[in-house]
């Protein structure tokens, strides 16, 4: 990888990179489910699949709860969804004013010349939101949420520059993958992520850069 000074472009996922927020989100979800589904193993499995997968869009998770996992039928299925995202979305708007920057971060952007922009399977509005209430954005070119999927956002992002010297942090396999999409440098941020040790493997394997702290 090159130098941390030598990229044009710094592009970071948000939870468990900017925010230490994973865990918060996960409770979230949780409690979503459990405020319209009872039957706890299957929301069990709802919750390891979001935790595993972390970094996909929250529209994906709740179609794969919906229809994979809790078999929810057709005619319900738009209904829950609407419920599900509207609860899930409350509950993040409240945690994300509580969740603490990740430490170091702000002096680590400093060191990034570059421009800079957050890609993030969070929802967009939802999250330039949290960014303004939290005086972040001023530090960013660009904020960019789901429900676009992160490689495109990425593929936005560049296509917007005009450069692919571009880096991208983030804490999860999506990350690396989506990076990885669109031929960029990816940097694993291990602090709070969800998937460590699978991670550690998947860079070990691909060579890249793997950090525990800013």
């Amino acid at each position: 990888m090159h130098s941390i000074q030598k990229f044009d472009i710094y592009i970071f996922d948000c939870d468990g990179v900017i925010l230490d927020s994973n865990e918060l989100k996960i409770e979230a979800m949780k409690n979503a489910l459990l405020a319209h589904f009872s039957i706890i193993p299957e929301v069990d499995l709802c919750i390891d699949y979001f935790r595993n997968n972390f970094g996909k869009s929250r529209f994906h998770h709740i179609n794969h709860f919906l229809n994979n996992i809790l078999n929810v039928e057709q005619q319900q299925r738009d209904r829950y969804e609407k419920l599900l995202l509207a609860d899930f979305s409350k509950q993040c708007r409240k945690l994300y004013l509580n969740a603490e920057i990740t430490p170091g971060f702000l002096n680590f952007l400093k060191l990034c010349e570059g421009k800079r922009y957050v890609a993030s399977g969070s929802e967009q509005e939802e999250l330039r939101n949290v960014f303004i209430a939290k005086r972040l954005d001023k530090y960013f070119d660009g904020i960019f949420g789901s429900p676009t999927p992160k490689v495109e956002l990425i593929r936005h992002i560049l296509n917007k520059e005009k450069n692919m010297n571009a880096v991208m942090f983030g804490d999860a396999e999506s990350d690396m993958v989506s990076a990885c999409q669109n031929d960029i440098e990816f940097v694993f941020y291990s602090r709070y992520s969800n998937v460590k040790d699978k991670m550690l493997k998947l860079c070990a394997l691909n060579k890249f850069a793997i950090i525990d702290n800013f």
